[in-house]
């Protein structure tokens, strides 16, 4: 019987070859593929597939979120940083996309960013539980950016070339 479904399988897949399908189910077999390896901490694999992914469907967002997660994992912010935003180009209301970004922004002392990424994220979350917990990440990231500002400015005069302003 499973022999019979991977023939029907295989048989769906020429039929569809050359269609907006077949190209779709190529690019998700990637993705698959790419989440396995990330699962399996096969870093370089994993970012390989999801960059396969990619070339065959440039408009999903959820590859651009784990790729970026992945390069993350790998030391690779500012690749992180580009696939985190591509991720809220193609889905400007991605919440996880914006939580994600935002710290890691705020693990860059780019506090300013980290700040307007929880204030856009925080009308997305509709949990009470979780909105609290984003308020205290707005809070922190307020505290974070005027501690950065007393620091760079010690006699507390503005500083318009300040990155976090």
């Amino acid at each position: 019987m499973r022999g019979l479904a991977v023939v029907l399988a295989f048989m769906l897949v020429v039929l569809l070859s050359g269609s907006g399908r077949a190209t779709a189910s190529k690019a998700e077999e990637y993705f698959r593929e790419g989440y396995v390896a990330s699962m399996s901490r096969e870093w370089d694999e994993a970012i390989d597939w999801y960059t396969k992914s990619i070339q065959v469907d440039p408009k999903n967002p959820e590859v651009y979120f784990q790729r970026a997660i992945t390069f993350e994992m790998t030391g690779h912010p500012e690749r992180a940083i580009a696939d985190y935003q591509k991720t809220l180009e193609l889905k400007p209301d991605y919440y996880l996309a914006m939580e994600y970004l935002a710290k890691l922004y705020e693990r860059s002392g780019h506090y300013g960013k980290a700040l307007g990424l929880y204030k856009r994220a925080l009308p997305l979350v509709e949990n009470r539980k979780w909105r609290t917990i984003v308020k205290q990440w707005i809070s922190q990231a307020e505290k974070s950016m005027r501690a950065a500002s007393k620091k760079a400015n010690p006699r507390g005069k503005s500083n318009p070339k300040d990155p976090l302003f």
